[in-house]
């Protein structure tokens, strides 16, 4: 069985102190993102884990680690800003795997450089979730989303 936080079930849902953890490492890995911090990159995921990144066409679907993700950022000079909202969060009852998946939007030096959604894995390991792999699908912004805060 799992758990949507927007659905009901005939079930209990997963304590919200395991939503917040969840929500707490996905919002971190975004701040350690915004930052551009190695340190706090890596304390909220997994180096090996993996991500399939979906840029703007006509840029192909690329796939990496999230180590190597995490030292390309490292030496990003431009201001990044990106932040999800409405998430969907589905946790795997008895088990240690969740998953995150939101609309997002990405600043880049002040200007809304791409949305889409992002899905992020998670999974609980010695007692802490981390992101062990990251997914998105995305596209350069039109009309009010050129505008998004």
């Amino acid at each position: 069985m799992c758990w949507a936080i927007q659905t009901s079930s005939s079930t209990s849902p997963p304590p919200s102190n395991e939503i917040d953890s969840i929500l707490a490492v996905t919002h971190g890995f975004l701040s350690a993102l915004n930052s551009k911090s190695r340190l706090e990159l890596e304390k909220h995921c997994i180096s090996a884990g993996g991500m399939s990144l979906s840029p703007p066409p006509p840029t192909p679907l690329r796939f990496c680690t999230i180590g190597s993700f995490i030292e390309y950022m490292a030496t990003l000079q431009d201001d990044i800003n990106e932040r999800i909202w409405d998430p969907e969060i589905k946790v795997q009852e008895g088990s240690n795997l969740a998953a995150v998946w939101a609309p997002f939007r990405a600043k880049v030096n002040g200007v809304v450089d791409h949305v889409g959604v992002e899905l992020f894995i998670l999974h609980k390991i010695h007692g802490e979730w981390k992101v062990t792999g990251l997914a998105d699908s995305c596209r350069r912004p039109v009309g009010e989303e050129v505008e998004m805060e």
